[in-house]
């Protein structure tokens, strides 16, 4: 909670310096919880020279969120959103490299003249898959790996083989090898 005069300091020009003018003297210490509060409390609108619409219409703009140029969170939504930043920055940071460093090495991973260029019907049928087994699972979201659902790639693999359902063979084939790799197979432990 801040006081009423903090709250006022983060209004835009005009604004502020309007605000700051009319503020009563209790503003310096009285307490609120949003900036539209303490714009409500710090004067009486219909007493100032810009008059009482002028402040209800930066107040709702405060409340529906375009007073200011960028969408404004309130604390716990910000430590929200800075906590999931940290988290997923940590992540990358630790994430193995994908392709070794050394120039020479490097041009030994020929990933497009020996795979796209060997298997462009399969890769073809593969990401048509994985776009539609994402759909499935996450309707409303963008194509995307839960890796924590479904780890058991190996299973999963040999009972779509069975079926004879070759793109999800292929799906479960490179996504064994994506967790071996990074080491996040459920079988590395056996």
């Amino acid at each position: 909670m801040k006081t009423i005069r903090n709250w006022l300091d983060q209004l835009k020009e005009p604004e502020r310096t309007n605000a700051l003018s009319n503020m009563e003297p209790s503003g310096m210490t009285d307490k609120a919880d949003r900036q539209s509060e303490a714009l409500g409390k710090a004067f009486n609108w219909s007493f100032t020279p810009q008059g009482y619409e002028y402040w209800l219409g930066i107040c709702t703009r405060i409340d529906n969120g375009t007073y200011y140029d960028a969408p404004q969170h309130t604390p716990e939504e910000f430590d929200t959103k800075a906590k999931d930043t940290i988290q997923k920055a940590a992540q990358e940071a630790h994430k193995p490299a994908i392709l070794p460093s050394d120039a020479t090495e490097r041009k030994s991973y020929e990933i497009f003249s020996g795979f796209f260029a060997y298997f462009p019907h399969a890769i073809a049928a593969v990401s048509r898959h994985s776009h539609n087994g994402s759909k499935q699972h996450n309707p409303d979201k963008p194509t995307t790996w839960d890796m924590d659902k479904s780890q058991d790639e190996r299973d999963a693999m040999l009972r779509h083989m069975l079926e004879g359902d070759w793109e999800a063979v292929a799906w479960r084939a490179m996504s064994n090898l994506e967790r071996e790799l990074t080491n996040k197979s459920i079988y590395n432990d056996k």
